[in-house]
């Protein structure tokens, strides 16, 4: 498979305005406690490249994860539970399974991962935290930028493998906001 990035669209962000709005009617009329709902991943930055994929992180502590899963699941979302990564749960958006891994538009739809990411977690920093960085350093925006443009020449299996090929510039960018050594091999070996 062959990964398709698109430049940055501006209206990437009104679809996740859209989104955020369906999902906070979503959980409050599940009375499912979250903190904040963020826009995260490469269309939530301008300047880099992506698929046209929202990644869209719920924040919520523990102690919700239960109710919002199953606002989530009730809601026809696919629970594909943490995918091997501590404190993130992913979903399909309805319509798609475990096997329906986003790469961009399906039919007109722009395709969506959607994570319950329990506050406090590295994953959560993970995603915090490379938006941080990428919006606020242009070095490294352009450096990342081209690594995507790059790995998406080539052929991959699956979309892990794509997510492997950035590890190294990932890994680059989390120094940058400060991350410690074990932190860092942590999220490697989650993304390998």
């Amino acid at each position: 498979m062959k990964v398709v990035l698109l430049p940055h669209d501006p209206s990437w962000a009104m679809q996740f305005d859209e989104q955020r709005a369906a999902l906070v009617s979503l959980l409050t009329n599940a009375s499912a406690q979250y903190n904040m709902i963020v826009h995260v991943g490469s269309t939530s930055i301008a300047g880099i490249p992506a698929k046209p994929v929202l990644d869209i992180d719920i924040i919520i502590p523990l102690s919700s994860l239960p109710s919002a899963r199953k606002a989530l699941s009730d809601a026809g979302y696919a629970d594909l539970g943490e995918m091997n990564i501590p404190g993130r749960f992913v979903f399909r958006q309805p319509g798609y399974g475990k096997a329906d891994a986003a790469f961009g538009h399906d039919e007109g739809e722009m395709r969506r991962n959607t994570y319950l990411m329990i506050e406090g977690s590295l994953a959560l920093r993970n995603h915090l935290d490379l938006k941080r960085v990428l919006e606020s350093d242009v070095e490294m925006r352009e450096e990342y930028a081209a690594v995507k443009r790059k790995l998406a020449e080539r052929e991959f299996a699956n979309i892990g493998e794509y997510a492997t090929g950035k590890n190294e510039i990932m890994m680059k960018i989390l120094r940058r906001a400060g991350w410690n050594e074990n932190d860092l091999n942590e999220v490697r070996q989650a993304n390998t």
